[in-house]
C-alpha cells in the first residue's frame, strides 16, 4: 500500500504531500504506477518459425493518483483552489516515494468525482493523470563513489599517557574500485576529477565491460574536469581555477565511448592516464543513480 507522496513542481512553485491517514488536506488514495511496455522490432528470414528480436525501446509510464481533498477546518475549497492551481499539464513535477523519485507531466487538470457522496462540503475526491516520458524511478540523491580509500588503524588497548600522536586511520590513494549498481538497468555517470598536479590524457575505465571514456589533453594544477556520460547531458567540461568553463569535445580520445555505462551489478571502474605516476595528482570521485523499473 502506498501511504505517503511528495509532488514537487519543477518550475519552483512549491510541493504538496498526499497521506492515506490525513484527516484534513489531502487524503491519499490508491496510486497506479502503470506498466512499463517493451516494444520489440523484429524480423523474420525465409522458413524461420518465429521471429527474431532485433532491438527493443521501452515506452513512456502512465500515472494516476486518486485522493480525497478532506475539510477539517473549513477550507475545503482553498485546498481545491490550491490543488487546482498547483497540477498544470503544462509543468513538470517529481513524484518521491520511499527514497525513490520519478518526473512526470500530467494529462488534464484536476478531476473531481460529481458523485455527491464523493463531492460535498465535507470530502471531494480527485483524480490526477499524467504520463512519465522517462519511466524508470531513480534515488533522491546521486551516490558518491570517491576513489580515495580510508584503512583503519584502531589498536586498543593503548596507552593515553604517551605522548606521540594517535593515528586510528589513514586516507590512501586507490586507482580502481567496485561499483555496485543496484537498480535493473545499465546507468550512466559523472565523474569529477581534480587535479593537484600535471597529468596528461586521464581515461575512466570501466574494467567490467572494456569500455573507458578519457580526453586527450595535457591538465594543470587546480583545473577541474567533469565527464559525464548520462543520456541526454553527455559531456567533457574542463574548470580552471579562475571559474573559466570549457567544453573539452574537441579531445574526446577517439577510442572512447560515451556509452561507458555502470551495467547491473558489480563494475571494476579504474583510473588511467599516460603516465601511470601521474594519477597521484588526480582526486576521483564518481557519481551515479540507479536506475528502477518498479518500486514496489
Amino acid at each position: 500500500m502506498i501511504d505517503e507522496i511528495k509532488i514537487t513542481s519543477l518550475s519552483g512553485r512549491g510541493a504538496i504531500f498526499m497521506k492515506s491517514r490525513e484527516y484534513f488536506g489531502y487524503w491519499l488514495g490508491p496510486v497506479d504506477w502503470g506498466q512499463v511496455q517493451g516494444n520489440h522490432q523484429t524480423y523474420a528470414y525465409v522458413n524461420q518459425v518465429g521471429e527474431s528480436i532485433v532491438s527493443t525501446t521501452v515506452g513512456t509510464r502512465p500515472l494516476s493518483i486518486t485522493g480525497w481533498v478532506v475539510d477539517g477546518d473549513g477550507r475545503i475549497q482553498d485546498r481545491c483552489d490550491a490543488l487546482n492551481a498547483f497540477i498544470s499539464p503544462v509543468d513538470d513535477y517529481a513524484l518521491e516515494y520511499k527514497g525513490k523519485k520519478i518526473q512526470f507531466r500530467p494529462d488534464i487538470s484536476v478531476a473531481y468525482s460529481r458523485e455527491y457522496m464523493k463531492n460535498n462540503e465535507k470530502v471531494r475526491r480527485f483524480l490526477i493523470q499524467g504520463t512519465c516520458p522517462y519511466p524508470l524511478f531513480t534515488d533522491l540523491e546521486d551516490t558518491a563513489a570517491p576513489f580515495d580509500q580510508t584503512k583503519k588503524m584502531f589498536r586498543f588497548p593503548t596507552d593515553w599517557g604517551q605522548t606521540k600522536p594517535i593515528v586510528f586511520a589513514v586516507v590512501g590513494k586507490a586507482y580502481q574500485i567496485t561499483v555496485t549498481n543496484r537498480g535493473g538497468f545499465s546507468a550512466g555517470f559523472i565523474v569529477r576529477i581534480w587535479f593537484s598536479g600535471e597529468v596528461q590524457n586521464p581515461k575512466i575505465w570501466n574494467m567490467t565491460t572494456g569500455k573507458f571514456i578519457g580526453v586527450n589533453r595535457t591538465f594543470a594544477r587546480g583545473e577541474q574536469l567533469e565527464l559525464c556520460t548520462m543520456p541526454g547531458n553527455k559531456h567533457m567540461t574542463l574548470w580552471t581555477e579562475d571559474g573559466t568553463k570549457t567544453d573539452l569535445i574537441k579531445y574526446r580520445d577517439y577510442r572512447s565511448s560515451f556509452d561507458t555505462q555502470l551495467q547491473p551489478g558489480a563494475n571494476l571502474i579504474a583510473v588511467d592516464c599516460a603516465d601511470l605516476d601521474q594519477r597521484a595528482s588526480m582526486d576521483v570521485t564518481l557519481y551515479y543513480t540507479p536506475l528502477y523499473l518498479e518500486v514496489e
